[in-house]
């Protein structure tokens, strides 16, 4: 079921640990992006990454103000692809 605007406004300022369909329901990010942002960002060592991950019980988990960060920086794609 999904979160009330209410709820998702609560979130905002938390400094906690969400896994992956709560990070996506949260930032209305697609569920497979989300999984794809936390791996690319796991495989990266701890002072690359642009988000915290950490994976407990074969599962992310991302720090919530990371990932806030990064949704008000990058925003929705589809991004129209570069020419060189």
């Amino acid at each position: 079921m999904p979160m009330a605007d209410a709820e998702l406004e609560n979130f905002d300022s938390q400094e906690i640990w969400v896994n992956t369909n709560e990070a996506a329901e949260i930032t209305g990010y697609n569920n497979d992006y989300v999984r794809k942002l936390a791996r690319d960002n796991w495989s990266l060592s701890e002072n690359e990454r642009v988000i915290r991950v950490r994976l407990r019980v074969e599962r992310y988990e991302m720090w919530l103000p990371d990932l806030l960060k990064y949704k008000e920086e990058v925003g929705f794609g589809p991004y129209l692809k570069k020419t060189d």
